[in-house]
């Protein structure tokens, strides 16, 4: 019994076995049992950067970024060369709206790693939100560049034709986010994007196409019923314009 009870004690002092413990608990869908595991692990090894980002991970797949930053940027200050941790961490700042600091964690990142696609991609929406146009523009050509293989919807095209639109320039929007939609048929982000430009271009009937296979991907997405229902009303589908706005109006949060 004594080496038994010694055993567990042991064990709950183990930070390998506790990170270990808050892989399967987070992979088996108990984020909270795998944050406590984590938070463990830390505590008795406080320059385990692994751990760090998988507690990071945990709550930011929670969508709680302000819980996020902090293990992120141990992560990355303890070993700058860990797989993600600094793009991580950049990327939370970012959904902070911590612009500049966020665009200052990505640029150092990218010295180290001038190839990395996806640090380009948040360090040109942070340039572009602080009103960096043509440094942002040069850091979205340049994740499209280095970004072969993106993500279903974080496709860096999809972003800089976003970026070209809101700067009124609809017409150069259209290549790179065709271009997404062919890498990404069924990516809800980039069929919404691209019927979005495409109805203000008032290329009415594509756009209505691209927006049909937005809301087909991602049925709850209200801005997707919201521009189809605009569409239909365009094309004079009065029906089905009346659902798909209601159904708009009732997905909007």
């Amino acid at each position: 019994m004594g080496a038994l009870l010694l055993a567990l004690l042991l064990a709950a002092d183990d930070p390998a076995g506790l990170y270990q413990d808050g892989l399967r608990l987070f992979s088996s869908g108990q984020p909270e049992a795998a944050i406590a595991a984590f938070r463990k692990s830390v505590a008795v090894r406080p320059n385990d950067a692994a751990a760090w980002k998988a507690l990071g991970v945990v709550y930011a797949s929670r969508n709680d970024y302000a819980q996020a930053e902090q293990p992120f940027h141990r992560a990355c200050l303890l070993d700058f060369k860990l797989a993600d941790a600094c793009l991580y961490y950049g990327r939370a700042l970012y959904l902070l709206d911590h612009f500049d600091q966020a665009a200052s964690v990505l640029q150092t990142l990218i010295h180290g790693d001038p190839h990395n696609g996806q640090a380009y991609r948040i360090e040109a929406m942070a340039l572009e939100a602080t009103g960096k146009i043509a440094d942002a523009e040069s850091a979205f050509q340049q994740a499209i560049r280095f970004d072969t293989t993106p993500p279903l919807n974080e496709d860096p095209a999809i972003d800089y034709g976003v970026f070209l639109y809101r700067q009124g320039r609809s017409e150069a929007a259209v290549e790179p986010l065709n271009a997404a939609v062919k890498r990404h048929p069924d990516s809800a982000r980039a069929q919404l994007e691209l019927g979005c430009v495409l109805l203000a271009l008032d290329r009415v009937a594509d756009a209505a196409q691209h927006l049909e296979r937005a809301t087909s991907a991602d049925s709850v997405n209200a801005r997707a019923h919201l521009l189809l229902g605009k569409a239909y009303q365009r094309l004079g589908k009065t029906d089905l314009a009346r659902k798909e706005l209601d159904q708009g109006s009732r997905t909007v949060k």
